[in-house]
């Protein structure tokens, strides 16, 4: 797991981004940040440094995808809470046939892992049209083997992981999401998080992150 702070114009308020599967920062160094924002991503293993959240006087959690799991097991252990939690296109249950990722997909995703295949998961993840073009153009520079040990990480994490600890704030759930089904992001929420809110997005929304990170 990697962690990178980026500076943004106001620096009293840290924003905690937890990004999904496969990314790295390319696709985000374009925002223009409102608040000092700490990306976490590449999840390979959970040792990473989140020191830096005692330094500023609150901080909110952003997280996407299977990120979603990787924040919740995160503020589960921590003892400084977070003042918000949102989340969009993701569950605290990871891979999760009737919760999370369908459990098949995300195994034929493992094991068909390549360059060609990679580019097909980025269109399922931004649709088609514009989306994927941008994202295309920006999309994460990371080697396919790091990719993998992100996946099987990723699947044991889901296996240990018993979420209801925390109650998210808000959790978005894109009605055109083709990574994590609309039905088992409704189902995965029930009970974990005050406000759902429904958005007509596909599984990667570039609009999203401008709204709350600009």
């Amino acid at each position: 797991m990697k962690t990178r702070l980026l500076k943004g114009t106001a620096q009293d308020t840290l924003k905690v981004v937890f990004l999904g599967f496969g990314q790295d920062l390319t696709p985000f160094f374009s925002l223009k940040l409102s608040s000092d924002t700490l990306f976490v991503y590449d999840y390979e293993d959970d040792s990473a440094d989140f020191g830096v959240i005692y330094k500023y006087e609150k901080y909110d959690v952003i997280a996407w995808s299977l990120g979603v799991m990787m924040a919740d097991i995160w503020v589960s252990k921590t003892e400084r809470k977070p003042r918000k939690m949102i989340a969009i296109n993701g569950t605290p249950f990871g891979v999760n046939s009737e919760k999370g990722v369908d459990s098949a997909l995300y195994q034929a995703t493992l094991a068909n892992l390549s360059e060609d295949n990679m580019m097909r998961f980025y269109r399922r993840m931004c649709g088609r049209g514009q989306e994927f073009i941008a994202f295309s153009k920006v999309k994460p520079l990371r080697s396919i083997d790091s990719f993998k040990n992100e996946l099987i990480f990723l699947a044991g994490k889901s296996a240990s992981h018993c979420p209801g600890e925390n109650i998210w704030d808000e959790a978005f759930i894109g009605l055109k999401d083709a990574i994590i089904a609309p039905l088992n992001q409704e189902r995965g929420w029930r009970d974990l998080a005050l406000n759902v809110v429904k958005l007509d997005v596909s599984h990667y929304s570039a609009q999203f992150f401008k709204e709350k990170l600009e």
